[in-house]
């Protein structure tokens, strides 16, 4: 809920997914979660600059496109 009391659905349908081993790819987290709902979007972050560029930065954001799914989940 934001400050005007409005309900974001794409928050709250939203997982943060963390502490990922760094040997884990977009298949593999898909893989991981797609029994607990439809996954309508992912987000897997990787380092974009620096030495570690292109390297993932071990957490990653599942969106299902119900947030009761999140219960499941998490």
């Amino acid at each position: 809920m934001d400050a005007n009391g409005f309900v974001d659905e794409k928050n709250e349908s939203r997982l943060y997914v963390g502490n990922l081993d760094l040997r884990i790819n977009e298949a593999a987290l898909i893989n991981m979660f797609s029994p607990y709902g439809k996954i309508i979007s992912e987000d897997f972050l990787w380092h974009t600059r620096g030495p570690k560029r292109g390297e993932p930065r071990g957490y990653a954001f599942i969106q299902y496109n119900r947030k009761e799914v999140i219960v499941a989940a998490g």
